[in-house]
This record gives structure tokens, sequence and C-alpha cells, in this order.
């Protein structure tokens, strides 16, 4: 165990080792504790506000339904070339939730209930009407009305022209949009769609209607779609219809014409020209494929990103070489955008890399459309070859003999019997294809109509909405909730606030730290005590209590400080900076206390103003220090002998205007040092020492000066302008002690202190 080192006027005070910039976690909730009540006052209003408000928001119901997505229905054979399937995708479900929210089907849901004169949605709505009474009973009959029908009505219910009320209407529907909210479930082709309303079954009600307006134009948009479709394939029929008629006409005119019904041509000449035609076939189909491989290489020459490996036209191994190290040299450039700027050199180097790349992609393009327009040129000259040769074989056939047979059309022109057999075929050929034709179409345009007929929505109603059971706002749970965590720190702020406004010292520590002072202890406030006894009897009947530990202790602590080790501290004062901070109590104590521990003790009421110890003691004293400071009577005349203790004591009665006359006088000074000679500890009861100075001038007749401080009372200035009292003349035997401590409050204050800890004492003492 250390012991506290010296100095010339007493030993060092115990300064407690801390870092100032370390925050005190136990200090902290020292505070909440010790503001609990705060807190808790602080939490119970403002939530018992915000219970009131949410009590007084109305309530909004919102009714919530679901809706999918889905694709048409797929057409099959030749109808996919009229109408394609649509791709479900994010970007189509994002569109079906903006259509939901659209101000068409919100016009058409508030004309079809009347909402228009409904004072939730039409705040402009001069008249309250009970219009959904009706509706939510099943009495009202829905039925689609035309816009204006419905405004004429409303026109004569509320009396306004048309223009204004068309005008509520936008109105209306701007309510109504607001009220829709729409959101897309994750990782799925479902819309959420939900209605708020202050009635739960307007807003069930309300809801449906939307996903039936929306399923009622989705399936308007189809039809008419599918109508369009059908109106061309319509046109498109009788198109092939007429095609037909005029193939059937013109073959039958070429018969009427020529008189001919079967026509016997030569097995070896059919089959030369038979055989000759598939050739001019072949060389017309082996053009038109070159052409088009040509056009498809020019076209990829402009763009060679569009190159398509699989396609047959590419039939070089150098262009699939190229073409894949360009798929890896994109990849290369994209991996080092995400990691570079464009200006980079890695980066400029992959880019002309990638670019040297295509060029010589082009390069090998142009050379394939060298080969390619060789063929093409090859192919063409097949083809007027071919031409020739049939021609030539045609006039071989007509001989001499054969001109007989040859036949007379009406403007005078002839024609072989190969010639005519050959417009024969091509006449039947035509009727048998437009035949062929109308009848697929035929096919087609009966698949079309069953389709049209069997019309679905592109969505699908999964869940309507049905009536909420609780408003969705205000959340009373959630904003209870947010109210506990929101008041607990509005609370934690202000017990902050009011820790920092408090201008008392509660704590020795605080009180060392401020003052620069040595506070040598506490005295214990008294909880209960009997008001018509003197308070100086309290430390004679509790004599093993807290209250006379203190004092004991503080007459030891200013033995142990006195100037001289073999020498205890004789001429004690005792003032505060204020009256009512128990200083002449705590006079009284100590010498009770002194006396007791068998010190020859003397106390003397050194305020002259307002004196107070007589009261201490239950005395009215009839000779007083002023009767013997102006030598109206004797020492023995003025002496208080307490039976109890065998203390005395000198009373004073108040003389405002002589007193610091009297106390400044040799007498007074005498009287202390002849007192020196009977008794062991002289204790000065001195007044305020801010209220007048005589304190100040007993202090300098002491050995040691305790200074009062009301504990949690006497202001912070106010100390310190008492303490400077003494430090302007140098004075530095003054001794700091709190007095009125409530034990139980400042255990909750700090833990730098042992009473902290001062339940673990009770069996110590006899309270």
């Amino acid at each position: 165990m250390t012991h506290p080192s010296y100095t010339d006027h007493g030993p060092i005070p115990y300064q407690p080792m801390s870092n100032e910039t370390d925050i005190d976690i136990r200090k902290f909730l020292l505070v909440l504790w010790r503001r609990k009540i705060t807190i808790l006052l602080t939490m119970l209003i403002f939530i018992s506000l915000v219970y009131m408000l949410t009590n007084r928001i109305t309530p909004q119901y919102g009714a919530e339904a679901s809706v999918l997505i889905q694709s048409n229905i797929n057409p099959s054979g030749e109808l996919r070339s009229f109408v394609s399937s649509i791709r479900i995708d994010n970007s189509i479900v994002l569109s079906e939730a903006e259509v939901l929210k659209s101000r068409s089907i919100a016009r058409q849901v508030i004309l079809d209930l009347n909402l228009i004169n409904d004072p939730e949605f039409n705040p402009n709505l001069k008249q309250t009407q009970t219009l959904l009474s009706s509706l939510l009973n099943g009495q009202k009959k829905e039925t689609r009305q035309d816009n204006f029908k419905m405004l004429s009505v409303d026109e004569s219910k509320t009396g306004l022209n048309q223009s204004e009320i068309s005008q509520t209407l936008e109105l209306v529907i701007d309510q109504f949009v607001e009220r829709i909210r729409v959101r897309p479930v994750p990782g799925s082709f479902v819309l959420q769609i939900e209605f708020s309303s202050k009635d739960p079954v307007k807003a069930a009600l309300i809801t449906n209607k939307i996903l039936d307006a929306y399923i009622a134009q989705n399936m308007n948009l189809k039809l008419r779609t599918t109508q369009r479709i059908t109106n061309w394939l319509d046109n498109r029929l009788n198109t092939l219809r007429n095609q037909v008629r005029d193939t059937e006409e013109a073959l039958e005119e070429f018969r009427r014409q020529y008189d001919v019904e079967v026509i016997d041509i030569d097995d070896f000449s059919q089959a030369q020209i038979s055989g000759l035609n598939n050739q001019l076939v072949l060389a017309k189909a082996k053009e038109a494929q070159a052409r088009a491989r040509l056009a498809q290489i020019q076209n990829w020459m402009k763009d060679p990103s569009k190159i398509q490996m699989t396609d047959e036209a590419v039939n070089s191994r150098v262009l699939q070489s190229v073409k894949l190290k360009e798929a890896d040299q994109i990849k290369t450039v994209a991996e080092l955008s995400s990691r570079y700027g464009p200006k980079h050199p890695t980066m400029m180097d992959a880019e002309l890399a990638l670019a040297e790349t295509r060029e010589q992609m082009r390069q090998e393009l142009r050379n394939i459309a060298k080969n390619i327009q060789s063929n093409l040129d090859i192919a063409q000259r097949q083809v007027a070859e071919m031409g020739d040769v049939i021609d030539n074989t045609t006039s071989m056939n007509s001989d001499p003999q054969a001109q007989e047979n040859m036949g007379r059309g009406p403007e005078g022109d002839m024609l072989s019997d190969i010639e005519i057999a050959v417009r024969m075929r091509e006449l039947v050929r035509e009727k048998e294809s437009s035949e062929a034709i109308l009848e697929n179409f035929m096919q087609t345009y009966k698949r079309a109509a069953d389709q049209g007929q069997l019309q679905e929505s592109q969505a699908r109603i999964i869940s309507y909405a049905t009536k909420p059971a609780t408003p969705y706002y205000p959340n009373k749970p959630l904003f209870i909730s947010l109210s506990i965590v929101a008041s607990f720190f509005m609370g934690l702020a202000l017990s902050l606030l009011l820790e920092k406004l408090v201008n008392a010292y509660r704590t020795v520590e605080e009180l060392e730290r401020d003052t620069g002072q040595n506070c040598l202890g506490l005295v214990p406030a008294i909880d209960v005590y009997d008001t018509n006894k003197p308070i100086a009897d309290y430390i004679l009947n509790k004599d093993g209590s807290r209250v006379a530990e203190s004092v004991r202790t503080l007459r030891m602590v200013l033995n142990l400080r006195a100037k001289s080790h073999d020498q205890k501290s004789q001429v004690v004062a005792i003032t505060s900076s204020l009256q009512d901070e128990g200083k002449t109590t705590l006079s009284a104590w100590m010498a009770r206390t002194s006396a007791k521990s068998g010190e020859r003790v003397i106390i003397i009421d050194c305020d002259l103003r307002r004196p107070r110890l007589h009261d201490a003691f239950g005395k009215a004293p009839q000779n007083t220090l002023i009767e013997y400071l102006t030598g109206k009577c004797t020492l023995e005349e003025a002496l208080y002998r307490d039976p109890g203790t065998n203390m005395h004591a000198i009373f004073a009665r108040a003389v405002p205007n002589n007193a610091l006359d009297l106390l400044s006088k040799d007498r007074m000074h005498n009287l202390i040092e002849a007192l020196k000679e009977q008794y062991d500890l002289i204790i000065l009861d001195c007044p305020a020492c801010l209220s007048v100075s005589d304190s100040r001038l007993l202090a300098s007749k002491a050995d040691q000066t305790v200074f009062a401080v009301a504990w949690n009372d006497t202001p912070r200035e106010v100390v310190n302008a008492g303490i400077k009292q003494f430090a302007d003349f140098g004075y530095d035997a003054l001794n700091l002690v709190l007095t009125h401590v409530d034990l139980k409050k400042y255990a909750k204050y700090g833990f730098n202190d042992a009473l902290h800890y001062y339940s673990a004492y009770n069996p110590y003492y006899q309270d």
C-alpha cells in the first residue's frame, strides 16, 4: 500500500490516473441510470403522441391481386408468317405494369364505378354521395357506357357544365392513379397490383375492377389485331381466286382457239425438249444461287461482324480462321475496356489488332467475291446457251410436212404442234399451281379463323383481391417501434443536455478538478430527523451512523494535514460560499464528536450577522461573544457547557454594523490565543465568505480552514468565487468538504470514489 507524499503544507492528494481522451462507458451508463426517469418520461410522452397521431390518421387499406404475363398462343403452319409469337422478358413485364397504371384503364374503372361522384376521389364534390353503397351490395348493374353518356349523367347529377365535368374527371383520374401500385415479383413474370382506399371493401372491388378492365383491354387489342390479319387474308384470298379464274379462262380460251383437247407429240422431241427445259431450270437456279451468294458476300464486306460461319455461302478455311481470331480479339478488347481507359497503350494495341483482322477478313471476302462473280458469269452464259438450244430444237422439229399440221391463231399467228403442246402445258401448270396455292391459303385462312374464335388474353389473373383485414397505413406496429427507438435517443439526448446544464458539484473528483483544492471528504445528508430536536443532538443519538463516521474522518484528516507531524490542527475555521450549506451543523457535529473522543473542544459562533449555532444546540444564550468582546461579561459567563460531551461553546447574537470591527480587535485575537492554552480543538463557525469578509479574517487566525460546499446545490461559479476570496491573499490551508450528500444518488455519479460502493459498507454503520 503506497503512502501519500507530503509537502510543506501537508500530503499531496491522490490523483487517479485517467486518460481524458478515452470514453468511459461506465460513466455513460451511469448517466443513463441517473436519468432513467427522464428517458422513460420522454419515451412515454413521445410514444403517446405518436399513438394519438396514428389514431387520428385516416387508415388506408391496400387490396392486392396478382396477374401472370404470358405469351400469346403460338400460331402454327403458315400463320407464323403473319402473327409472330411474343417473347416474354422483363421489358414486357415492366411495360404491362405501366399499362396497368395507365390513365385509360383508370378512366374505364372510374366511369364503370361512377367514382367521379365519390368524395374520396373527387375533393371538389359539393354534395356527398353514397354511390358505392349500392355497388358494394351488388345492386348496381355493371354495364360499359360511353364516356360522353357517363359525363352527361354526371352533369345532370352535379349541375356542372361539360368542361367542368371533364376537368373534374381528369382530377379524379389523377387521384385514382396515385393510389395504384404495381410491382413485379422478382424472378417471375407475375405482377402484383395494389389499390389503396379508406374502405377495405372498396379497395378490393376497385383492384378487381382494374384487373377486369386490363384483361378486357388486352382481349380487345388482340381481337382487333386478329381482325386486321383476317381482313388481309380475305383480300389475299380474293386475289388468289381471281388468279385461278384467270388461268382457267386462259386455258379454255387456248383450247377453243386451237380446237385441241389432247396433243400428241413425238416422244423423242418431247423428251428432248423436256430435258432441255430441265437443264435450263438448273442453270437458272445456279445463276440465282451465285447471285445471292455474291450479294451476301458484298453485304459482309461492308460489315464483317455479320458473317455467320454456319452459312453455306462461306467455304473458306482462311475466312473461318480469321473469324475465330476476330472473336478472340473482341473478347480481349471487352476485358481490357473494363480495366483500362480508351487511351491506354494496351487498349489501343488491342483495338489496332482487331482492325487489322477485320481488314484481312475484307480482303478474303474480296477474293471470294471474285470467284463467285466468275461462277455467276459462267451460269449466265449457260442460261443464254440453253435458251438458244431450245429455240433451235423447236425449229429443227418443224419440217415441211409439219407445216400442214400447223394451226393458225385468231390474229393469224401459226404455231407448231410442239409449240402448242408447250403452251398448253404452261397453261395447265399455271392453273394447277394457282389451285394449289389457293387450297393451301384456304387451309391457313380456316386455321386463322379458328384461332380468332379461341383468343386468350396475354395476361392471366392468378388471384383476385380480397378484403384486407388491417390497414397498411398507418402501420401502427412499425410506427410504435420507430417511436420507441426515436424517443429513446431523444431521452438520451435530453439527459446528456441536462447533465451538461447541471451547474453544481456532485463528486469529489469534479470538485478537486475544477477548483484545484483538496477535498477532505463528504458529509452525508440526514434522511429523517425530528425537527423539534436540536440538529446537534443527531451526532449523539446516531453515534454509529455514516454522518458520525464522516465527521470523525474529517477530524482525523485535519490532524494529518497539520503543519507539523507532532502537532494537531488546533484552530479550525469552517465557512462556505453561501448560507445554508451546512457549515454550522458541521461545526456542531465536529465539536461534539471530538469532545466524545476525549479532546477538549470549544466552538465559537463567529457569525455576528446571522448566528445559528445556538439554534443547532437548541439554546437561548444570555451572554454571547458580543458581550465578551465589548467587556460586558467575562469568558466564564459567556461559556456554554454541553452536559453530554463536556464540550464548551460561545454563542453569538446579530450585530451587523459592528461585526467586522469586533472580530478584528485585539480582544478576539487574544481570546483565541488564550483558548489555545486550555483546549485541544477550537472551532470557529464563520459566516459565508461571499457575503462578508469576516471569514478571511478568521481564517488567518486558524491552522486549517474547512470550506463547506453543498452537494448538487451550490453553483460552480459561486464555489470558485468563494475559494478565490482566500486565494487572493495567498491562503494555502483551505480544505473543501461536500455537505448534504445523498449517498444513494452520489453512488450513481462515478466509479473513482469509494462511496460508489457504499452499500458494501452497510454492516459497518448503524443508520
